[in-house]
């Protein structure tokens, strides 16, 4: 395939360059196929690239595939808002929300405009967590997680992304993870599982409400900066956990990470809760673009 490609490369979850977690946006990616998508996402070597190209549905407005350098995956939260910050800047979006039709599903993202900036919402289906089962002994060693340093304000959870949950003490207990990545990726590529999310209710920003560090090396990110898609079912997670306000109606609060990567992510996670269970979930994030060019796909 000849040509060049235009791409940019955005930090997402943050208002400031070289925060938050960098993804990269093919727009017009209609005459690119899978492998071609993969070499583009492998060359990039971000954590997410989108590729957004002309639907087939009606009542759909674009075709979005996300890779990590090493693979396709169904849903990436930041990787989404990459591709919705793309169309915004690029004059593409002219009204406030865009729904895509994905290798998961249908995926909408609503945009709030204003004080120049666009504040990008994901509400992806209501994630539904289930208790870990699993051996827990094995990744808390290939994380290097002592078992007192488990806490008990909440169970180990897996959400509907093969992700696992798991409550730690404090930051303290967070910041002083060292995880061997070949052993942990040996423990859950077997599993079929996505990452591990390790969460503090310590804060680094007095008003947040969680802290987290994300592992998932067999998908090619031994840590992630920031990670859109797991914070829907972590929000869910400590809602019915009993670590927010469980009352009806509307919980809104701030998640941090990326602090420990010198690239710190804040995202807004808002809850609508009825009898206190969740009954809606949505995922907010701002973006910068840092890049701007085109690639030259192939020869």
């Amino acid at each position: 395939m000849n040509g060049l490609i235009a791409i940019i490369q955005a930090d997402i979850f943050t208002e400031r360059p070289f925060a938050g977690n960098p993804a990269a946006a093919v727009l017009d990616a209609d005459r690119l196929d899978a492998a071609a998508m993969q070499r583009i996402a492998s060359e990039m070597l971000v954590p997410g690239t989108a590729f957004i190209s002309a639907s087939t549905q009606a009542g759909v407005d674009w075709r979005l595939r996300m890779f990590t350098p090493k693979r396709e995956v169904g849903y990436s939260g930041h990787t989404a808002l990459c591709g919705t910050h793309a169309l915004v800047e690029g004059g593409r979006l002219a009204g406030d929300r865009v729904t895509y039709d994905t290798p998961s599903g249908l995926l909408r993202v609503e945009v709030e405009r204003g004080a120049g900036r666009a504040l990008m919402w994901l509400e992806p289906p209501l994630p539904a967590c289930r208790p870990f089962e699993g051996d827990l002994g094995e990744i808390l060693d290939a994380l290097g997680l002592p078992r007192a340093a488990v806490a008990g304000w909440a169970r180990p959870a897996v959400t509907p992304d093969q992700d696992l949950l798991l409550p730690v003490r404090d930051l303290v207990a967070l910041r002083a993870l060292e995880p061997d990545m070949r052993r942990l990726a040996a423990v859950r590529a077997p599993q079929h599982a996505r990452g591990v999310c390790v969460v503090s209710r310590q804060t680094v920003d007095p008003g947040s409400r969680s802290h987290c560090r994300f592992f998932a090396p067999h998908y090619g990110i031994p840590e992630d900066i920031v990670t859109g898609s797991v914070h829907s079912a972590l929000g869910v997670w400590l809602l019915e956990s009993g670590a927010l306000p469980a009352a009806d109606g509307r919980v809104v609060f701030t998640a941090e990470q990326g602090d420990g990567l010198g690239r710190p992510g804040r995202l807004q996670v808002e809850l609508t809760a009825k009898a206190g269970r969740a009954a809606r979930v949505r995922v907010g994030g701002s973006a910068v673009t840092v890049l701007t060019g085109s690639l030259r796909a192939g020869a």
